[in-house]
């Protein structure tokens, strides 16, 4: 090797070294801050991937801004379902709000522009309309768990007594 290749060899592996160290700052840098209603886009759509037998909705929790960092954990809490805006306790459903899995350990999921996360309410897609909502009122899956009004899909209805909820887990 003459001098010049061993030049060009050596800026090359320098060039490699210094974004083999770069590559780990540039990945997701995971969050220790619980995610707040400031924090987040949260909207609610109808999922069409449910599996036999079910029907869901998917809550989308998205990046309200270019330098969100945050992180959810665990599932909705004090979800009830409602008319009007969300406000009047004459206009809630009564439909009973359980976990999927009661005994699960979920994983924290942060949150970031580009890195949103979701949780679904699971229903029998058999049972009867029992509620059509105009919102879904719900605590983030947070440890400080903000309170958060999301509009409902116009016209979408609950079915049956009972609905589950899942954990949060990136989308």
């Amino acid at each position: 090797m003459n001098g010049k290749t061993r030049a060009v060899a050596a800026v090359a592996l320098m060039a490699t070294a210094s974004l083999a160290l770069v590559a780990p700052i540039a990945s997701a840098n995971p969050s220790d801050k619980p995610c707040d209603t400031s924090d987040l886009k949260v909207s609610v759509t109808p999922d069409p991937t449910s599996a036999a037998g079910q029907q869901a909705y998917v809550i989308h929790y998205a990046a309200a801004g270019p330098h969100t960092n945050c992180t959810l954990q665990g599932a909705p809490t004090a979800v009830t379902f409602t008319k009007g805006n969300g406000h009047s306790q004459g206009d809630d459903s009564g439909i009973q709000v359980v976990l999927d899995d009661p005994s699960g350990v979920p994983a924290p999921v942060n949150v970031q522009p580009g890195r949103p996360a979701e949780s679904r309410i699971l229903m029998a897609s058999q049972a009867p309309v029992t509620f059509v909502p105009n919102v879904v009122n719900l605590n983030l899956p947070t440890t400080n768990g903000h309170t958060v009004t999301v509009a409902w899909p116009a016209g979408a209805p609950l079915k049956g007594a009972s609905v589950e909820l899942t954990a949060v887990s990136p989308e």
